[in-house]
Protein backbone atom coordinates (compact mmCIF):
# COMPACT_ATOMS: atom_id res chain seq x y z
CA UNK A 1 0.00 0.00 0.00
CA UNK A 2 1.27 3.51 -0.67
CA UNK A 3 0.54 6.38 1.65
CA UNK A 4 0.42 9.71 0.59
CA UNK A 5 -0.08 13.55 1.82
CA UNK A 6 -2.20 16.01 -0.77
CA UNK A 7 -2.40 19.60 0.36
CA UNK A 8 -5.59 21.37 -0.86
CA UNK A 9 -7.09 25.13 -0.31
CA UNK A 10 -10.01 25.45 1.81
CA UNK A 11 -12.12 28.25 3.31
CA UNK A 12 -13.59 28.30 7.04
CA UNK A 13 -16.46 31.12 6.69
CA UNK A 14 -15.75 34.44 7.78
CA UNK A 15 -12.03 33.33 8.78
CA UNK A 16 -10.63 33.29 5.63
CA UNK A 17 -8.45 30.49 4.29
CA UNK A 18 -6.93 27.29 5.91
CA UNK A 19 -5.37 24.40 4.69
CA UNK A 20 -7.21 20.73 4.43
CA UNK A 21 -4.97 18.24 4.02
CA UNK A 22 -5.99 14.96 2.13
CA UNK A 23 -4.25 11.39 2.45
CA UNK A 24 -5.07 8.30 0.68
CA UNK A 25 -3.36 4.82 0.67
CA UNK A 26 -3.60 2.43 -2.19
CA UNK A 27 -3.31 -1.46 -2.73
CA UNK A 28 -2.00 -1.71 -5.98
CA UNK A 29 -3.81 0.29 -8.50
CA UNK A 30 -6.72 0.50 -5.82
CA UNK A 31 -6.87 3.54 -3.18
CA UNK A 32 -8.03 1.41 -0.09
CA UNK A 33 -7.82 3.84 3.02
CA UNK A 34 -8.00 7.75 3.21
CA UNK A 35 -8.03 10.81 5.56
CA UNK A 36 -8.77 14.50 6.15
CA UNK A 37 -7.36 16.87 8.80
CA UNK A 38 -7.06 20.52 9.52
CA UNK A 39 -3.38 21.47 8.08
CA UNK A 40 -2.11 22.53 11.54
CA UNK A 41 -2.94 18.87 13.08
CA UNK A 42 0.28 17.22 11.93
CA UNK A 43 -0.12 14.71 14.29
CA UNK A 44 -3.17 13.88 12.82
CA UNK A 45 -2.70 12.92 9.95
CA UNK A 46 -1.26 9.61 9.99
CA UNK A 47 -4.03 8.94 12.60
CA UNK A 48 -6.86 9.56 10.35
CA UNK A 49 -5.54 7.51 8.08
CA UNK A 50 -4.62 4.41 10.17
CA UNK A 51 -8.25 4.70 12.10
CA UNK A 52 -9.39 4.25 8.43
CA UNK A 53 -7.17 0.98 7.86
CA UNK A 54 -7.62 -0.41 11.11
CA UNK A 55 -11.81 0.02 10.64
CA UNK A 56 -11.57 -2.17 7.32
CA UNK A 57 -9.09 -4.56 9.22
CA UNK A 58 -6.26 -4.23 6.48
CA UNK A 59 -3.20 -5.70 7.06
CA UNK A 60 0.17 -4.02 5.53
CA UNK A 61 2.29 -6.77 4.25
CA UNK A 62 4.31 -4.06 2.45
CA UNK A 63 4.43 -0.27 3.17
CA UNK A 64 5.92 2.12 0.00
CA UNK A 65 5.38 5.27 2.01
CA UNK A 66 6.78 8.55 1.27
CA UNK A 67 9.87 9.40 3.46
CA UNK A 68 8.39 12.59 5.24
CA UNK A 69 5.85 9.76 7.12
CA UNK A 70 8.62 7.24 7.84
CA UNK A 71 7.57 8.54 11.24
CA UNK A 72 4.06 7.89 11.14
CA UNK A 73 2.29 5.15 13.45
CA UNK A 74 1.24 3.20 10.68
CA UNK A 75 5.33 2.37 9.78
CA UNK A 76 5.27 1.16 13.31
CA UNK A 77 1.58 -0.82 12.67
CA UNK A 78 3.68 -2.50 9.59
CA UNK A 79 6.44 -3.50 11.54
CA UNK A 80 4.92 -4.74 14.43
CA UNK A 81 3.07 -7.23 12.07
CA UNK A 82 6.46 -8.20 10.56
CA UNK A 83 5.29 -6.04 7.28
CA UNK A 84 8.04 -4.57 5.25
CA UNK A 85 8.73 -0.85 4.25
CA UNK A 86 10.05 0.81 1.81
CA UNK A 87 11.05 4.25 1.27
CA UNK A 88 13.87 6.44 0.22
CA UNK A 89 15.46 8.34 2.97
CA UNK A 90 16.81 11.88 3.43
CA UNK A 91 20.03 12.47 2.50
CA UNK A 92 22.59 12.75 4.86
CA UNK A 93 25.50 16.24 3.18
CA UNK A 94 26.84 18.40 5.54
CA UNK A 95 26.28 21.62 6.01
CA UNK A 96 29.24 22.91 3.89
CA UNK A 97 30.29 20.86 0.93
CA UNK A 98 34.24 20.73 2.06
CA UNK A 99 33.04 19.63 5.69
CA UNK A 100 32.25 15.31 7.31
CA UNK A 101 28.94 14.49 6.75
CA UNK A 102 26.83 12.19 8.92
CA UNK A 103 27.56 8.99 6.48
CA UNK A 104 31.36 9.77 7.61
CA UNK A 105 30.51 8.85 11.56
CA UNK A 106 29.80 5.45 12.32
CA UNK A 107 26.49 4.57 14.61
CA UNK A 108 25.95 1.72 16.45
CA UNK A 109 22.94 0.96 17.60
CA UNK A 110 23.11 -1.86 20.02
CA UNK A 111 25.54 0.14 21.80
CA UNK A 112 24.14 3.41 21.14
CA UNK A 113 27.38 4.96 20.32
CA UNK A 114 28.73 7.30 17.88
CA UNK A 115 31.72 7.31 16.54
CA UNK A 116 33.79 10.57 14.27
CA UNK A 117 36.30 10.13 11.76
CA UNK A 118 39.02 10.57 14.44
CA UNK A 119 37.70 8.04 16.66
CA UNK A 120 36.37 10.15 19.35
CA UNK A 121 33.22 7.94 20.83
CA UNK A 122 30.10 9.80 22.18
CA UNK A 123 26.99 7.81 24.21
CA UNK A 124 23.28 8.37 22.43
CA UNK A 125 19.33 8.04 22.70
CA UNK A 126 17.50 7.99 19.71
CA UNK A 127 16.05 11.71 19.05
CA UNK A 128 19.38 13.27 21.14
CA UNK A 129 21.73 15.81 19.21
CA UNK A 130 25.28 14.60 20.37
CA UNK A 131 28.36 17.13 20.78
CA UNK A 132 31.57 15.52 20.39
CA UNK A 133 33.69 16.48 23.47
CA UNK A 134 34.91 20.48 22.88
CA UNK A 135 38.18 20.13 23.98
CA UNK A 136 39.02 16.72 22.10
CA UNK A 137 36.84 18.34 19.56
CA UNK A 138 39.15 21.48 19.64
CA UNK A 139 42.26 19.69 19.45
CA UNK A 140 41.44 17.50 16.33
CA UNK A 141 43.56 18.23 13.50
CA UNK A 142 40.24 17.17 11.63
CA UNK A 143 38.37 19.52 13.29
CA UNK A 144 38.74 21.93 9.92
CA UNK A 145 37.32 19.37 7.85
CA UNK A 146 34.87 18.93 10.56
CA UNK A 147 32.88 21.68 12.05
CA UNK A 148 32.99 25.53 11.73
CA UNK A 149 31.44 25.73 15.03
CA UNK A 150 32.79 28.73 17.73
CA UNK A 151 35.31 27.54 20.14
CA UNK A 152 34.56 25.63 22.88
CA UNK A 153 31.98 23.74 20.91
CA UNK A 154 32.11 20.51 19.36
CA UNK A 155 30.67 19.14 16.22
CA UNK A 156 27.00 18.29 16.51
CA UNK A 157 25.47 15.01 14.96
CA UNK A 158 21.38 14.69 15.35
CA UNK A 159 19.98 11.40 15.99
CA UNK A 160 16.51 10.42 14.70
CA UNK A 161 13.79 8.85 16.89
CA UNK A 162 13.59 6.39 14.38
CA UNK A 163 17.48 5.89 13.22
CA UNK A 164 17.12 2.16 13.44
CA UNK A 165 14.50 2.09 10.37
CA UNK A 166 16.39 5.11 8.85
CA UNK A 167 19.53 2.62 8.62
CA UNK A 168 17.56 -0.31 7.33
CA UNK A 169 16.17 2.06 4.52
CA UNK A 170 19.62 3.37 3.57
CA UNK A 171 21.18 -0.14 3.29
CA UNK A 172 18.51 -0.88 1.11
CA UNK A 173 18.69 2.16 -1.01
CA UNK A 174 22.46 1.65 -1.78
CA UNK A 175 21.79 -1.77 -3.33
CA UNK A 176 20.76 -2.26 -7.01
CA UNK A 177 17.75 -4.57 -5.61
CA UNK A 178 16.58 -2.25 -3.41
CA UNK A 179 16.26 0.57 -5.87
CA UNK A 180 13.87 -1.59 -8.00
CA UNK A 181 11.50 -2.40 -5.15
CA UNK A 182 11.65 2.03 -4.83
CA UNK A 183 11.33 2.38 -7.52
CA UNK A 184 7.66 0.67 -7.70
CA UNK A 185 6.22 3.59 -6.13
CA UNK A 186 6.47 5.67 -9.49
CA UNK A 187 3.22 4.07 -10.91
CA UNK A 188 1.44 4.49 -7.59
CA UNK A 189 2.35 8.94 -7.50
CA UNK A 190 0.94 8.53 -11.62
CA UNK A 191 -2.64 6.83 -10.24
CA UNK A 192 -2.51 9.18 -6.99
CA UNK A 193 -2.13 12.22 -9.36
CA UNK A 194 -5.04 11.42 -11.74
CA UNK A 195 -7.39 11.55 -8.90
CA UNK A 196 -6.06 14.90 -7.74
CA UNK A 197 -6.84 16.03 -10.62
CA UNK A 198 -10.20 14.44 -10.70
CA UNK A 199 -10.86 16.06 -7.09
CA UNK A 200 -8.83 19.30 -8.31
CA UNK A 201 -6.73 21.21 -6.07
CA UNK A 202 -8.91 22.92 -3.57
CA UNK A 203 -11.16 22.50 -1.50
CA UNK A 204 -15.25 22.30 -2.27
CA UNK A 205 -16.26 22.19 1.17
CA UNK A 206 -16.15 23.59 4.28
CA UNK A 207 -14.47 21.51 7.01
CA UNK A 208 -12.41 17.84 6.91
CA UNK A 209 -15.61 15.78 6.90
CA UNK A 210 -17.06 16.94 3.51
CA UNK A 211 -13.78 16.80 1.86
CA UNK A 212 -12.97 13.51 2.85
CA UNK A 213 -16.41 12.18 1.23
CA UNK A 214 -14.93 14.23 -2.03
CA UNK A 215 -11.93 12.31 -1.49
CA UNK A 216 -13.62 8.92 -1.04
CA UNK A 217 -15.80 9.89 -4.02
CA UNK A 218 -12.60 10.50 -6.73
CA UNK A 219 -11.30 7.28 -5.43
CA UNK A 220 -14.39 5.56 -5.42
CA UNK A 221 -14.82 6.31 -9.44
CA UNK A 222 -11.04 5.80 -9.92
CA UNK A 223 -11.45 2.10 -8.56
CA UNK A 224 -14.38 1.37 -10.52
CA UNK A 225 -11.71 2.62 -13.71
CA UNK A 226 -9.22 0.60 -12.09
CA UNK A 227 -11.40 -2.87 -11.96
CA UNK A 228 -13.07 -2.38 -15.18
CA UNK A 229 -9.48 -2.33 -16.50
CA UNK A 230 -8.26 -5.61 -14.87
CA UNK A 231 -11.79 -7.36 -15.98
CA UNK A 232 -10.56 -6.43 -19.42
CA UNK A 233 -6.95 -7.48 -19.46
CA UNK A 234 -8.11 -10.95 -17.95
CA UNK A 235 -10.87 -11.21 -20.93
Amino acid sequence: METLSDPMEGSTGSHGHDLVRTKGCMDGTIVAAGGAVAAGAVADEAVDTRKDIQRQRLRIAELHIDRAYVNSPVVDDVIGTSGQVFSKTWGQRARCPDLFSERHFKIDLRAKTITCPAGQVEVFEPGDTVESDPEACGACPLRAKCTQAASGRGRTVSIAEDEAVQSKLRELQQTGAGRTVLRQRTAVEHALAHIAARKGHSARYIGTRRNLFDLRRAAAIQNLEAAQRLFQEAA
